[in-house]
């Protein structure tokens, strides 16, 4: 193209949880290779050049912008579910006001918007402009939940409308309010072309997910993966972070990470369940990192909590200081953390949940169990933790599987490739056809 590209990155922050990371990843990396980025999210955690952040009113000072856009959060009907996983309406109360001060661009690349961006405003957008959205959970395509399993639970009823929610606090049956949702975003989705919007998943699960959906399921579903900065997660010198972290030479370190270690979904109880019978390994280490909640059962000795980091070096260092990394989500799209990881040259273990299937090569960078299977992945631990030939072998292939497939310089070529694909129109209509661009062997 001729002109200078010009993408404006919807997120609710700029920081905070996996997708707003892995948004703000992308946005720079764009501005590298030469696309006019902005990134507009309702709060900006960092004042940095092209972050924008979104105006309630538009000559009020920022203080005052933010507390309006709370105070209108604060009013938007919440539901809960009693497992305490995240569930979020499409309509905000601040409705169309976000549009007003929508930096005009070529592209409008979506991430994760809720209670910022509302959905009914999505006609609007793609007339000034086509979309790219990034799903980064199935929130998009459900009645309301960002997952649809919680613990042992598995709903699966997006496929056909929602209603009679098993996680709500209220019987309604079939006309319940996330069939009504599904219903009320159904009718919007009616108003905006295919040919201007294209749904990106990191991980082949989610775009298998949002083809079975009753709301996307025929709108054109490219896989894009996550990638990281290579330069920032990378393999160092392990001997001296142990030795600030407080660890010995032999101790055996496994990290566990959560942005909430009490996300039932992301399996806190199950590590817990699979750590419990290797106790008797000498010297064996637990790492968490996160917000730390009601950790009770993670306590003693063995246990060392870091807290929740946000500078990448410090979490990279944290990576280094484990010779194991356990993933034990029960639903999950693409976690950042599975490739940072890999990157800094931790092999995996974890359960064959979403996008974790993606990432980890079983057997060559990582051991994974079926999930739920809590003693084949104790198994596995123990298995990878006595073999420290084994260990150290995964090591520098995982590192050269991140190099391979999930630097951010390669996932913003293939955004750069997509967006300008729609933008020529060539675009193809069919979802069955749309080729992956993941999961590779």
């Amino acid at each position: 193209m001729n002109k200078m590209l010009r993408v404006t990155q919807l997120s609710t922050t700029d920081t905070i949880g996996g997708a707003a990371v892995a948004a703000k990843r992308l946005h720079h990396e764009l501005i590298e290779q030469g696309v006019a980025s902005t990134m507009y999210v309702a709060q900006a955690m960092t004042q940095e050049k092209g972050i924008v952040e979104f105006k309630v009113a538009k000559h009020a000072p920022r203080k005052l912008n933010r507390f309006i856009y709370r105070a209108a959060r604060r009013l938007q009907p919440r539901s809960k579910f009693p497992s305490g996983g995240l569930f979020t309406g499409a309509w905000t109360t601040l409705g169309n006001i976000p549009l007003w001060g929508l930096p005009s661009a070529d592209i409008y690349h979506l991430h994760w918007i809720s209670g910022f961006f509302d959905f009914r405003s999505l006609p609007e957008l793609a007339r000034r402009a086509p979309i790219v959205w990034t799903f980064h959970d199935m929130n998009a395509f459900t009645g309301g939940c960002h997952y649809d399993q919680y613990n042992d639970i598995k709903c699966g009823r997006f496929t056909a409308e929602c209603g009679m929610c098993p996680f709500l606090n209220e019987e309604k049956g079939i006309d319940d309010l996330t069939h009504k949702t599904i219903q009320r975003k159904a009718r919007v989705l009616s108003r905006v072309p295919k040919s201007r919007l294209v749904v990106v998943s990191p991980s082949e699960w989610l775009a298998g997910e949002v083809r079975r959906s009753s709301l996307f399921g025929n709108f054109v579903t490219r896989v894009i993966p996550n990638g990281i900065d290579l330069d920032v997660f990378k393999p160092v010198d392990r001997a001296a972070i142990r030795a600030r972290l407080g660890f010995a030479p032999d101790d055996r370190v496994v990290l566990f990470v959560a942005e909430n270690l009490n996300d039932g979904r992301k399996g806190c109880r199950q590590t817990l369940e699979a750590l419990a019978p290797l106790m008797d390994i000498p010297r064996l280490r637990i790492l968490t990192l996160g917000k730390a909640g009601n950790t009770e059962q993670m306590s003693g000795p063995q246990y060392r909590h870091v807290g929740s980091l946000h500078d990448p070096q410090a979490i990279r260092d944290v990576y280094n200081a484990a010779d194991l990394f356990i993933i034990t989500s029960l639903q999950d799209n693409f976690p950042n953390t599975v490739v940072e990881a890999l990157a800094c040259g931790t092999p995996v273990v974890g359960f064959a949940t979403g996008g974790v299937v993606d990432a980890v090569d079983h057997g060559v960078c990582g051991l994974l169990s079926p999930t739920g299977d809590v003693a084949g992945l104790s198994d596995h631990l123990r298995t990878i933790l006595n073999d420290d030939e084994r260990r150290n072998a995964m090591r520098s292939v995982a590192r050269n599987r991140a190099e391979t497939y999930y630097g951010v310089a390669r996932q913003a070529q293939a955004y750069r490739a997509l967006y300008e694909e729609m933008l020529s129109g060539d675009i193809g209509l069919d979802p069955k056809t749309s080729a992956p661009l993941a999961r590779q062997r």
